[in-house]
């Protein structure tokens, strides 16, 4: 039987020989349909106030926007795409419903989804989460949940409309702000949020809001750039972010800086460290590792619910700091160099190791923190100067002409009594060197003093080959560590716990540590050990 070519392909068509099926639903319907679909209107002309332009759905085509920046952030590409299926639509129109959704004061129920939605909240937790969410909007931030709170910021993410992006940004941010202490998690996926939400609408980063925890959340960013977009607009907490990206101290966690050091470290650290930023800044140094840009493209809201409100993908030029390894050593030496100068005008003895702070950080944190050693040398001195030495001390009143007859009346009455006073003292004194000739025969203590001050430093008991081993710690140097070892003949471990205890017998402490099979000087003691060295050493 012959069959012709049709017939033959027709053959192979399995779907020809099952049985007809009802038609069920699909899933996804793909007909043709008008729906309203929102895209942000040009930044430049609404500056953030969240204006959006509504189109037809069958009509859209890719747009691509460009924000421009300033500092770290050269330029923001934003391209919304189109997709086939809307997998969120349905909680956008709950969403809409909802929105101004009140009920009376509810306990809390714990709620827990991966994407929260309305549609899995049960009654009981329906209830809460419109009762919490009435508190917060009146500022008033109860316990809650992760749930609950995510489903809140997909309600400001994907209604543009119902809260204006700079009204939107405030929430955000106070929102991050009021539940990271009791939802520590949200940190990454909030830092990302703002982020994208600032890059969308064209606002900057909002450091008013955020300021007084950016230097914690900055750690855990997973694009700190943002956060230093403009540096030189966002004051002390500006500075604060960048040295907790750009440094391998935490000045914040430093033995001193705590409980009533606490407002002396913020404030003059930061004002110190302040100068040394705006330098680079103004100068371009701080761009100086960084000669070429670096491009991030991700989409939007990632790990978020992202409805076609706000869908679209972000492509981000920027000037790197990560690689900045010079620039983080330097700023890193410039802290601990500033520690010790707060720690100089506490009246703290131990002070932090720096090694090789540019000469240029150095002279900047000199200058800041002369005018404040003038004044504390002042007060020390006015401190230890006996007490009637103070009564000269020019008085603050305004000079009258009867303000000066009252002191010359009082003057008079003053030398008065002193002239009595040194009659009686010099007859008292008198009587008694003749009762006690032994007093004449004490030693004048001042030549003692003196003669004590030029004593040479103690030793404490070390001969002169293991003090030059511990002037090689002190130096850090391997190789002269185990040449003095060897010259006094025994390991260089035993040398060290010699040392160890003459001084701690003699000085109270050991000073010797030795970490990772390296020897130094411990930090406490450096500068002890330094005017030790130089007595010593003569």
């Amino acid at each position: 039987m012959l069959f012709s070519k049709d017939e033959k392909d027709g053959f192979w068509d399995i779907e020809k020989l099952l049985p007809k099926k009802k038609s069920t639903l699909s899933p996804f319907s793909t007909k043709e349909k008008t729906v309203e679909h929102i895209i942000d209107g040009d930044v430049s002309e609404n500056n953030g106030s969240g204006k959006l332009t509504l189109f037809d759905f069958r009509e859209q085509k890719e747009e691509v926007r460009s924000v421009m920046q300033s500092g770290l952030i050269k330029k923001v590409m934003i391209k919304r795409f189109v997709d086939k299926y809307d997998f969120y639509g349905n909680f956008r129109k709950a969403a809409l419903i909802y929105y101004d959704f009140k009920t009376p004061k509810s306990d809390f129920v714990p709620f827990y989804s991966y994407q929260p939605q309305y549609s899995q909240l049960n009654s009981e937790q329906k209830n809460f989460y419109f009762y919490w969410r009435d508190c917060v909007r009146r500022g008033k931030y109860i316990k809650t949940d992760y749930s609950y709170l995510y489903l809140y910021v997909y309600e400001i993410l994907n209604l543009p409309e119902k809260t204006p992006a700079n009204e939107g940004v405030k929430i955000l941010a106070a929102l991050w702000r009021e539940y990271r202490r009791q939802l520590p998690n949200i940190d990454a996926n909030m830092s990302l949020w703002l982020q994208d939400y600032c890059f969308i609408y064209g606002i900057p980063c909002p450091m008013s809001e955020i300021g007084d925890f950016v230097f914690e959340a900055i750690g855990g960013a997973e694009f700190k750039e943002f956060y230093l977009s403009d540096i030189e607009k966002m004051g002390k907490d500006g500075i604060s972010a960048v040295l907790a990206c750009l440094s391998d101290y935490d000045w914040r966690r430093g033995k001193y800086a705590g409980g009533e050091n606490k407002n002396v470290y913020t404030e003059h650290l930061l004002s110190a460290m302040g100068g040394i930023v705006s330098m680079l800044w103004k100068s371009g140094k701080i761009f100086a590792e960084s000669k070429e840009t670096a491009i991030l493209t991700r989409s939007a809201f990632r790990n978020s619910l992202c409805t076609h409100s706000v869908k679209c993908r972000l492509e981000i030029e920027y000037i790197p700091l990560s690689g900045a390894v010079g620039l983080r050593a330097g700023i890193t030496a410039a802290l601990r160099y500033t520690e010790n100068k707060l720690r100089a005008l506490l009246g703290v003895k131990s002070r932090l190791l720096v090694k090789d702070i540019p000469a240029e950080y150095a002279n900047i944190i000199d200058k800041y923190f002369d005018e404040y050693f003038k004044k504390a040398e002042a007060e020390r001195k006015r401190a230890e100067m006996p007490e009637y030495e103070r009564l000269y001390d020019a008085i603050e009143d305004k000079l009258s002409f009867e303000g000066a007859d009252e002191i010359e009346r009082a003057s008079w009455g003053t030398t008065a009594r002193l002239v009595e006073d040194i009659e009686e003292d010099t007859d008292a004194v008198s009587a008694k060197r003749e009762d006690s000739p032994a007093l004449n025969e004490l030693p004048d203590m001042a030549e003692k003093e003196t003669a004590q001050t030029d004593e040479d430093a103690d030793t404490y008991t070390l001969t002169d080959e293991e003090i030059r081993f511990v002037d090689a710690v002190f130096r850090s140097d391997t190789s002269l560590i185990n040449g003095m070892a060897a010259v006094i003949g025994k390991p260089v471990s035993f040398v060290a716990d010699r040392v160890n205890e003459a001084f701690s017998d003699g000085f109270g402490d050991v000073i010797i540590e030795c970490i990772d099979d390296e020897y130094r000087i411990i930090e406490d003691y450096y500068e002890d050990i330094d005017k030790w060295l130089s007595k010593t050493l003569k």
